[in-house]
């Protein structure tokens, strides 16, 4: 029985890195052939809304599964609401000019005049642009858009999150341990450790709504680093872009001393993971290296 048990996870790691290292070489060819996204020569900036990639269907799905698996409570501040990024921000961010980050100080008045507009969104929802969607089953449990101001990244909340974890696959015995996951963040000696760095940076980024993160950004898909700047989650060396790259060997190196390496093989086969990674990497290879897409306002998620 080990034996059998044994050559299953040999062969479920292996197509567990094939994929993680097909979507990390997408990138890279992405990025060095210049792919534009059809959508990006559509109707005018100005008629449409933008949004942080980490916000689209199957890549904020993605982001839910890693932390509800790793941490239930981390995943219940992933925003419930999304917003569309204000015209200032957006054209700031889009600036290569500037590394594709702005300083708070200067763009904090435009979220401020935003939440303050007591009229919420005008739109219910967006379309989607084709190169961002998913399985329609899985992406109309993507965040919808916050109607009232004060739902402007606001968390999902233990309940939500129990609700989605169930739908999308996850039960009980995949979650890890308390000691599994301190083994996951913490670094095994005093000595800097990179891998921990960006494990734990992204997971703070991901969830930086009301409650735990000052200033919160998640309801944009954005974050804030250490120099104050407002980046894209995944805008070029943002810790949650190179996490991808932890999947060619290192997550399933720590996987595997801290003892869950079967529960990450399961989460792998037993939830949509796969189609939400390979939908997510088309996402975020067509609307780098800013990482903020265009949606068409509308009455439908579509």
């Amino acid at each position: 029985m080990h034996v059998r048990t044994t050559k299953f996870l040999c062969v479920a790691l292996a197509f567990l890195v094939f994929l993680w290292a097909g979507s990390v070489a997408a990138q890279e060819r992405g990025a060095s052939h210049g792919i534009v996204s059809e959508a990006a020569s559509g109707p005018p900036s100005a008629y449409l809304e933008h949004f942080g990639v980490g916000l689209a269907p199957p890549v904020y799905l993605v982001n839910f599964l890693l932390l509800y698996f790793s941490n239930p409570e981390n995943a219940a501040y992933m925003p419930a609401y999304r917003a569309e990024l204000p015209q200032e921000v957006n054209e700031c961010l889009q600036d290569p000019q500037t590394s594709y980050g702005c300083p708070y100080d200067t763009i904090e008045k435009y979220f401020d005049e935003q939440a303050f507009d007591s009229g919420g969104s005008r739109n219910k929802n967006s379309f989607w642009p084709s190169d961002c969607q998913t399985d329609p089953r899985w992406q109309r449990l993507a965040p919808r858009k916050y109607r009232h101001s004060d739902q402007i990244n606001e968390p999902l909340g233990k309940r939500k999150s129990e609700q989605l974890a169930r739908l999308l696959g996850i039960d009980d015995d995949m979650i890890l341990t308390d000691e599994e996951y301190q083994c996951l963040i913490t670094p095994a000696s005093d000595e800097q450790d990179p891998i921990r760095d960006i494990i734990n940076s992204c997971i703070n980024y991901l969830t930086n709504s009301n409650g735990n993160a000052d200033p919160p950004l998640s309801s944009y898909g954005l974050y804030m680093n250490d120099e104050g700047d407002v980046r894209s989650l995944c805008a070029p060396d943002a810790p949650c872009l190179e996490f991808n790259k932890l999947f060619l060997g290192p997550l399933e190196v720590i996987a595997d001393r801290c003892g869950f390496l079967e529960k990450l093989i399961r989460l792998t086969i037993e939830t949509p993971l796969p189609q939400f990674i390979k939908d997510g990497n088309r996402c975020q290879n067509a609307w780098e290296p800013s990482c903020i897409f265009d949606a068409s306002p509308g009455n439908a998620g579509q």
